[in-house]
């Protein structure tokens, strides 16, 4: 199953992001005084915050399992990170959806309108420029799905025995299908995708994990036989240059990584069932 990034042991790996528009909040620099904030522990020095009292996170409105919207209230994987970390600052977690475009440019933390953006964004060299990132939070990889166990049992067999292997158009499944050899048949969409794997439209589908724990809640006889890692991480941000934050960020991925909590979010959010 996916699984939390092994940020210190040898490698790192990790997922995605997408788009959404909502109304931003959250005081500026103008109109709300910083207050500097504490970690619990006292690892760290003192953070500034946007809002006095909260932790401001910034994130898309509808990217599940990383957050979305149930019954009037932000949840997902992201947004329980975002309550581990506010909770080692000693402060509760506020969060503030806005387009995506403004978070991944960097633009939303120069403004003030959030301390954080923890929103499914994938590290790169290139958001690095406008932004300071965590150590990675998740480790994104593809799976080869069949219906039911004895389908394929392996990308290698599925490459040798050229079956037909759904993938979505623009997606890293079609990406990795290509660069793995595959008999690739594209799909516009996961629905039609997954239908045509339940139905026998084709024989296996290489999608990201996350997209197949989505559908696997339809169908449980989906099954994962093998996963590959991608070169993808997916990161919390931080206004760049502000090493306080950062520092406290890291304390608590360290910490959820350490006491298991960390696992057992991804778990909860993105679980996936994989041959024995």
């Amino acid at each position: 199953m996916p699984r939390p990034s092994r940020r210190r042991a040898a490698g790192l790996l990790s997922a995605a992001a997408a788009l959404a528009l909502t109304a931003c909040s959250g005081g500026s620099a103008e109109d709300t005084a910083a207050e500097p904030a504490t970690p619990v522990d006292g690892g760290s020095a003192a953070v500034a915050l946007v809002e006095p009292g909260f932790l401001t996170v910034c994130s898309e409105s509808n990217y599940p399992p990383f957050e979305m919207e149930q019954g009037g209230e932000m949840v997902g994987l992201d947004m329980d990170l975002g309550r581990e970390i506010a909770a080692d600052l000693g402060v509760e977690m506020k969060n503030v959806t806005l387009a995506f475009e403004s978070i991944q440019s960097g633009a939303a933390l120069d403004t003030d309108q959030c301390d954080v953006a923890i929103s499914a964004l994938s590290i790169t060299e290139e958001r690095r420029t406008v932004m300071d990132f965590s150590d990675p939070y998740y480790d994104n990889e593809v799976g080869l799905v069949t219906d039911g166990e004895d389908g394929v049992d392996s990308i290698d067999a599925a490459r040798e025995e050229q079956v037909r292997v759904g993938v979505m158009q623009g997606t890293v499944g079609e990406t990795q299908a290509r660069e793995l050899g595959l008999d690739a048949v594209q799909f516009e969409d996961a629905t039609t995708l997954f239908t045509a794997l339940s139905t026998g439209g084709v024989d296996a589908v290489l999608d990201d994990v996350t997209a197949i724990a989505e559908h696997a809640q339809d169908d449980p006889d989906f099954v994962v036989q093998e996963t590959a890692d991608l070169d993808d991480q997916l990161g919390v941000a931080v206004q760049k240059g502000d090493a306080a934050m950062l520092q406290a960020v890291d304390a608590t991925l360290d910490r959820i990584e350490e006491d298991g909590t960390l696992e057992r979010i991804v778990e909860q959010w993105i679980p996936v069932q994989e041959k024995d």
